[in-house]
């Protein structure tokens, strides 16, 4: 995948990704999946610590320490919604990447209680470990955007997902596009944001970053429904693939790329590679 002026060069394999920064001055190459490796041990160790049992940061100057806490939650509520969804009411999944859902190791009644703990000790944990030059505003801050968009946007999401699976009949772009981008595109939005206000940005650079994270999330999910087209089209879901066809779809696809990458210009190119890597690595599936 190229681009004009500072541009992205993409190397795939089917066991690993190595994207090119490129500029006219200089040139160096970025390890997205051992980037990747590296942060999620981070992340597990440090949510080892925190349950008892990312990169935006560092675009605007902060330290991956300062991150983690807030991480972390976002992990925990994340995992909540994964449960969640596995659940009878909701998309009725036997089991979650390879292994028994939650309500079936534990049943249903055990399972919802365990989504009202770990939402719980995903806020209490923000208030509790973030500390080292956090600012109390920062951190209500923080609360607040995590609330907005991985809880409230997200169930309002889930819920027009379930409606639009009940009706399907009438459902557009637009509609469709409601859903992705709440249920979705606020995990990306969130998890950047929060990074982004811990990290002490200004107002400017979290708006960006906001964007960023929207088109990202939208092109993951438009992404996974190409990839999925065929399965999706025996069970009759309604997905970006089956409204407008694949084409289309990857046409999409690359508008949102670019307007990804427009909204990291002006960035530190070596921070904002991680970013861009990840652009690359969706668009690679």
């Amino acid at each position: 995948m190229m681009r004009n002026g500072n541009h992205l060069v993409t190397h795939s394999s089917p066991r690993s990704i190595s994207t090119k920064i490129v500029s006219s001055s200089n040139e160096s190459e970025f390890n997205f999946n051992a980037y990747m490796l590296e942060k999620r041990h981070a992340i597990n160790q440090a949510l080892d610590a925190a349950v008892p049992l990312k990169e935006p940061l560092k675009l605007v100057g902060g330290t991956e320490s300062t991150v983690m806490p807030v991480a972390c939650a976002i992990e925990m509520i994340l995992a909540v919604w994964v449960v969640c969804d596995c659940l009878p009411c909701m998309d009725n999944h036997d089991l979650c990447r390879g292994k028994p859902s939650t309500h079936k190791s534990f049943g249903e009644a055990m399972t919802i209680l365990a989504t009202y703990s770990l939402s719980a000790l995903a806020f209490e944990y923000i208030t509790k470990a973030t500390k080292l030059g956090v600012t109390s505003a920062n951190i209500v801050r923080v609360l607040s955007e995590t609330a907005r968009l991985l809880m409230e946007e997200v169930a309002d999401g889930q819920a027009a997902d379930i409606f639009e699976a009940q009706v399907k009949s009438g459902i557009g772009i637009e509609q469709l596009e409601y859903i992705y981008l709440r249920k979705i595109a606020q995990a990306f939005e969130g998890s950047v944001v929060a990074g982004a206000i811990v990290g002490g940005a200004s107002q400017e650079e979290i708006n960006r970053l906001r964007k960023y994270g929207r088109y990202t999330g939208l092109l993951f999910q438009i992404k996974d429904d190409i990839i999925d087209y065929e399965k999706d089209l025996f069970v009759d879901k309604i997905t970006y693939s089956k409204l407008i066809g694949k084409e289309k779809s990857m046409e999409v696809i690359e508008k949102l790329i670019r307007k990804a990458e427009d909204e990291l210009e002006g960035f530190d190119p070596e921070k904002a590679a991680p970013l861009k890597a990840l652009l690359c690595d969706i668009d690679n599936w």
